[in-house]
């Protein structure tokens, strides 16, 4: 392969990186998705925008999506709308302040909010002289501990010392050990420590205006990564519950007086706690683009937007011809799901650098099966229940038990979801012929072991 094709493939391999994008900063890469309605009936970031700038005083969102769909990207365009109609947006990511892996407690999470949002404030030239910022709430909290006699040695801090704040921060993230020690010392305090939460947002929403000289200024706050929150194979169900305690039990204190807030939440947890949006302003999701209708034919716009997604990465037609049939052949494949569009066609320039271009059949076949192979094996029970999905589009979740293997498939991609007027589910393309072919195998075992009288 010459030189030339080879930094070719090298360069339209780097576009791919799955990376959050700024519709500004990332203009040439960023493709609105949401423009033509084509893959949902209206466009989620747009609800969200009106009903923030719509509400008089304040408001608070639900907004889940799976990782990988584009939902951090969408969290950033809202954030460019919101500022161009002069807003105040402060964008947290939740990974640097919350262990997702553990569970979740109302307590923990307000602290983490308020954290984030006082160290994102404190980025700002205009707002780092303000008190309340120069603080922030690593202190305040500690104060708020001494006040309400919470000693902090007990918590196994380092009492007194300058870098008590990111101590605090460190170990609310890192170590399970002091996030059990903290909720238990604080259980008979939350009513106090939301005061405070809220006393906090309310002095850091007088500064803002005050910086800006505006008594009416509209604060909105964006809290992302949430939806990532899953626990392990051991504690799994312990953190779906923990995560429903905090969203259903929790509502009020989650709803900041005078804040605009969007909380990123995993699209599970409709399904384990039915009727929790409406404790909410609006609940909007974020769904994987549609190649295929409901019922099984093709989607042409939604082939079409992933189109012009590849095609501001790189020349398609340089890597797999001109004939769109060879692209359409991989975005079916990808279900919609951005993420295994990427690695799919990063896959096939991996293996096409010793080929000679344009990659053939073979390599795109080689390049199906190498994601295909990261979502198998498959169960035996997983599969029945997927050949259900794929039949009805629909969940069938029997019972609240199977809610955690439902969240595994949700967040395995085993399972995408999408909107017309309604949500329906699909099974993931690349593995629909593997159950399928799974538990017909399975069924003529058992008619054979039927027919000769032994136990399957």
């Amino acid at each position: 392969m010459e030189s030339t094709d080879v930094e070719f493939l090298k360069a339209f391999y780097q576009a791919l990186d799955d990376r959050p994008l700024d519709p500004v900063v990332d203009k040439a890469l960023y493709e609105p998705l949401y423009a033509k309605n084509s893959s949902a009936p209206s466009d989620p970031v747009n609800e969200l925008q009106t009903t923030i700038e719509w509400e008089a005083v304040q408001s608070a969102q639900l907004f889940s999506g799976f990782r990988g769909t584009g939902k951090s990207t969408e969290l950033h365009r809202l954030k460019r709308q919101l500022e161009k109609n002069g807003s105040v947006v402060v964008l947290c990511d939740m990974r640097d302040y919350l262990n997702l892996s553990t569970e979740l407690d109302v307590s923990d999470f307000l602290l983490a909010a308020a954290g984030a949002f006082g160290d994102e404030l404190a980025k700002d030239p205009v707002m780092s002289g303000q008190d309340v910022i120069r603080e922030g709430y690593w202190t305040r909290f500690c104060n708020f501990l001494t006040r309400t006699q919470i000693e902090v040695s007990a918590l196994g801090l380092s009492a007194g010392t300058p870098a008590l704040k990111a101590e605090l921060k460190l170990n609310l993230r890192e170590d399970p050990t002091f996030r059990q020690r903290l909720q238990d010392r604080l259980k008979g305090h939350l009513g106090a420590l939301v005061k405070d939460v809220h006393g906090f947002f309310g002095e850091c929403i007088t500064a803002i205006r005050k910086a800006h000289s505006d008594d009416s200024q509209r604060v909105v706050m964006l809290l992302d990564s949430v939806e990532q929150i899953e626990g392990t194979s051991v504690n799994a169900p312990k953190v779906a519950d923990s995560l429903e305690i905090v969203f259903r039990a929790h509502s009020n204190a989650l709803k900041i007086p005078y804040l605009h807030v969007v909380y990123t939440v995993p699209p599970w947890l409709k399904i384990k706690a039915p009727g929790v949006a409406g404790l909410y302003r609006e609940a909007q999701l974020i769904p994987c683009v549609k190649v295929r209708h409901e019922h099984g034919e093709k989607c042409q716009a939604g082939l079409d937007e992933l189109e012009r997604i590849v095609a501001r990465r790189g020349d398609w037609r340089r890597l797999l011809g001109d004939d769109r049939a060879a692209l359409d052949e991989l975005l079916l494949a990808s279900g919609g799901y951005l993420r295994d569009l990427f690695r799919i066609l990063q896959t096939v320039l991996r293996l096409a650098r010793h080929e000679r271009l344009p990659a053939s059949p073979a390599i795109r076949a080689l390049a199906l099966d190498d994601v295909r192979n990261s979502y198998l094996p498959i169960a035996n029970d997983d599969a029945r229940w997927l050949c259900r999905v794929d039949e009805s589009h629909t969940t069938q979740l029997d019972d609240q038990e199977k809610l955690r293997d439902l969240a595994r498939f949700y967040n395995n991609h085993l399972v995408l979801t999408y909107r017309n007027g309604h949500e329906w589910v699909g099974v993931h393309p690349l593995i629909v012929k593997q159950v399928k072919r799974q538990i017909a195998e399975l069924d003529e075992t058992a008619e054979r072991q039927s027919a000769a009288g032994t136990p399957s």
